[in-house]
């Protein structure tokens, strides 16, 4: 026989290229493998791949093009919300990004409507609504900020969930500076505004562009220069009030007096005076307690019942049953309702009881 070194050689480099190709596909899916393990990654498959991937890195510390993975912590688990609400699939969820924790779930039966926040009766946390036409808020303290936007769901029943709500807590123990503020407003109203087009959820979000950075507190003043929540007020001479918006939750400090409070949606359903009831935990439209003068108006979508209240001052003894408002307290909860109520499309709050 004689030898064809051609034949080799053709041999030879079929070995040489299947040999290569093998190679190359080991290394492709290990790389392919080792880019599932980077922080982006991670970040875009928890909560269902509804989570805006480049502000909750930010949030997080971390860059959209980092390669360094390890320490990173990433965890998602799903729950029900109220048995009377059949939610879509994908909600409600839980997810935690490396100390950034955001919640979404259906408005309707909501769980975290105030999981993050201990705002209420609080005369230092004021929940400051979110700009650029969303229907949220955020509350700033010393360690952390809190975030929370509302969208109705026009094509969802209440037993469908109404609307879809977003929750979000930067990591704690961080300064929350202004960039901190604008990338936690732009984690919840991303997150809510995928969490619409997953769900199939007709809404109407806000615009994304415009978004601002929340102030990170109230501001106090005189009650004749007030010009957002408290404006118009005549009962006391001082008032702290953040601006009003369109924010699912709202407060007016009468300084030395009264916490006026508005709540809609879900913050009306887990409103801190909840027992049983559609108003704010109660069963009539307006009325007075020993703690609570209030009144409600009747609102579109997500937002529900519009829930009023007026409430003395955390360590106060006074019991409006036995110390009632007076007329110039009562005309105050009575304009701030309506004030409320007109920012957020709502009909006309019922009357106070006389």
């Amino acid at each position: 026989m004689t030898w064809d070194h051609r034949t080799w050689l053709r041999r030879n480099g079929r070995r040489r290229l299947i040999s290569s190709a093998l190679t190359l596909a080991v290394l492709g899916a290990g790389y392919y493998g080792f880019q599932l393990q980077y922080p982006a990654a991670r970040t875009a498959r928890v909560c269902s791949g509804m989570l805006p991937v480049d502000p909750v890195l930010s949030l997080a510390g971390k860059s959209k093009l980092s390669l360094l993975g390890l320490g990173f912590h990433v965890s998602s688990k799903q729950f029900d919300v109220s048995g009377d609400v059949t939610e879509p699939s994908g909600l409600a969820t839980t997810c935690d990004v490396d100390g950034v924790v955001i919640s979404i779930e259906t408005a309707s039966g909501a769980r975290n409507a105030y999981g993050f926040y201990s705002f209420q009766r609080d005369q230092e946390s004021f929940p400051v609504p979110l700009d650029a036409g969303w229907r949220g808020f955020m509350v700033t303290d010393e360690d952390e900020a809190t975030a929370s936007v509302l969208l109705s769901c026009k094509n969802w029943t209440p037993e469908e969930g109404s609307g879809i709500l977003v929750a979000g807590e930067s990591p704690y123990g961080n300064e929350v500076t202004k960039a901190v503020r604008l990338e936690l407003a732009r984690t919840v109203t991303g997150a809510a505004q995928r969490a619409a087009e997953k769900t199939g959820c007709a809404t109407e979000p806000g615009d994304s562009d415009k978004l601002t950075a929340p102030a990170a507190e109230a501001t106090t003043a005189s009650a004749s220069d007030a010009t957002g929540t408290c404006k118009g007020m005549t009962s006391v001479k001082k008032v702290r009030e953040t601006a009003a918006g369109t924010s699912p939750a709202e407060e007016c400090l009468l300084v030395g007096d009264l916490q006026l409070a508005a709540a809609y949606g879900p913050f009306s359903d887990a409103s801190q005076a909840v027992v049983n009831g559609p108003y704010g935990g109660h069963d009539t439209p307006s009325g007075t307690d020993v703690y609570t003068a209030w009144t409600s108006a009747t609102c579109q979508g997500a937002l529900g019942v519009g829930y009023y209240h007026a409430s003395p001052l955390e360590g106060s003894d006074r019991k409006l049953t036995s110390d009632p408002l007076t007329k110039a307290e009562r005309a105050d909860l009575e304009h701030f309702a309506e004030q409320s109520a007109a920012r957020h499309g709502c009909g006309a709050p019922a009357a106070l009881p006389s």
